[in-house]
């Protein structure tokens, strides 16, 4: 008999449910269960096929749609009693015994998960399907003998940047409170460079029991300037802490410590905590709540100049929800809303005071081809200033909007090669901090797993 990979109960083979001896009640059409279930709505579909479990157990192509409605979903329980229905009249459904491997999986039975993966895996199957349980295997293998695991990357990057200091493009700013406009020096209006960049990072993974795990890590960047070399920029970040993985929902706590030089002057370090939780709905939902609390401290600017004055201890907050179209991880979107606050500590404040701000963030993946994916994000951020800002005889508001464009290519295994294009736009009733960006970049990555 043909193996299947994926599912095949399309519109006739429906049809052939009603024409058989079956007694199904004359509104119940499994075509339309197909439908919803190729279109990605899984609860509808199976909403639709439960309630005549009874009278049409058994069918092999029935069943087979419920354990996929079942499965996808949120219910692998369910799943995996259609799907070993069909497997006792059609031994040979490799399909099936896919979808039945990954109801094992979903439900933490990792022996049986793999004892199927691996009966389907010496069946020969297409290269997709040999991709997916090969990723299968590996994560059950690393649940069922956990060892350190040590990942890492290099990578090198190419850019243009249009506003490489973050400042105003205008040479003159209106102050209010003068009645008369500023003309700013060279180093406060926007300027325009090539830069190169390095970066690496590096992650150590140790299991201390099955679902729990200490983890450490740290990235470091350097950004060189080809003229404009007083605004170089090297970065440094660490973190430690828990991975605790409980089924379906996931927890990583974790402490670090960052460091931001400008010009080889320490411009800011970040000592802070943070936590996430992850809740996996089904294999293609998942959602997850974060927060970071933070002390925020500045050094001197590149005349010596303290900036202590913009020190603050900084919370933030969010929702987060991932949706996968494909079992691959191919074609993504996600979505993110946050909010938190900035609140100065400095004995002589900034002049703008304490903050609160929210933002939103949608982004996606779409693949492409077997090794190219096209990537793009879109997000928002809303700053409000709590202490009137004297120069400007107003509260400072500042809006800020992000897209990024970019591909991921693939060219051999473990390289990615990513050309992208971002644009920042902070619109600012402060001149000084109203501004435009355009960064085109190409990253060359290198990654160690």
């Amino acid at each position: 008999m043909k193996k299947t990979y994926r599912y095949q109960a399309h519109l006739i083979a429906s049809m052939g449910l009603l024409c058989s001896g079956i007694a199904v009640a004359a509104e119940f059409d499994p075509g339309k269960a197909d439908v919803l279930l190729k279109a990605g709505k899984a609860k509808e579909g199976y909403a639709l096929l439960a309630p005549h479990e009874d009278e049409m157990a058994g069918n092999v192509d029935y069943d087979y749609l419920l354990g996929i409605a079942a499965l996808d979903s949120g219910s692998p329980d369910k799943a995996t009693l259609a799907l070993e229905r069909v497997l006792a009249v059609n031994p040979d459904y490799a399909g099936a015994r896919l979808d039945l491997a990954r109801a094992y999986f979903a439900l933490g039975d990792m022996e049986r998960a793999k004892t199927e993966f691996e009966a389907v895996q010496a069946q020969n199957p297409p290269p997709a399907a040999k991709s997916v349980i090969e990723q299968y295997l590996a994560a059950i293998d690393k649940k069922l003998n956990p060892g350190i695991t040590v990942t890492g990357y290099l990578e090198g990057v190419a850019g243009y940047d249009t506003n490489v200091n973050t400042a105003t493009a205008a040479s003159q700013v209106f102050i209010p409170v003068f009645g008369a406009s500023l003309t700013l020096d060279s180093a406060s209006v926007a300027a325009r460079d090539n830069y190169l960049a390095l970066g690496g990072g590096l992650e150590i993974v140790k299991p201390l029991k099955p679902g729990l795990s200490l983890f450490a890590g740290a990235d470091a960047k350097k950004r060189q300037n080809f003229f404009k070399d007083t605004f170089n920029t090297d970065n440094l970040d660490g973190r430690f802490g828990l991975n605790i993985d409980e089924g379906a929902n996931a927890f990583r706590l974790a402490a670090q410590k960052g460091v931001y030089d400008i010009d080889d002057r320490l411009n800011h370090r970040l000592a802070a905590i943070s936590g996430e939780w992850r809740h996996t709905f089904n294999p293609r939902n998942i959602v997850s709540v974060f927060g970071q609390y933070g002390l925020l401290r500045y050094g001197h600017d590149k005349t010596g100049t303290d900036l202590s004055y913009n020190d603050v201890d900084q919370s933030v907050a969010g929702l987060g929800w991932l949706h996968a179209f494909d079992d691959y991880g191919k074609n993504i979107v996600f979505a993110s809303i946050y909010g938190g606050n900035e609140n100065t500590v400095a004995a002589t404040v900034r002049i703008d005071g304490d903050q609160k701000f929210w933002g939103i963030k949608l982004g996606g993946q779409k693949s492409l081809g077997e090794n190219l994916e096209a990537t793009g994000s879109a997000g928002f951020k809303r700053g409000d200033y709590r202490s009137s800002n004297p120069l400007i005889l107003d509260y400072r508001r500042d809006h800020q909007h992000d897209l990024s464009l970019g591909l991921n290519w693939r060219p051999l295994q473990n390289w990615v090669v990513r050309p992208q294009l971002s644009y920042t736009r902070n619109d600012s009733n402060s001149g000084l901090n109203d501004y435009n960006r355009i960064d085109a970049s190409i990253t060359v990555r290198r990654e160690f797993k």
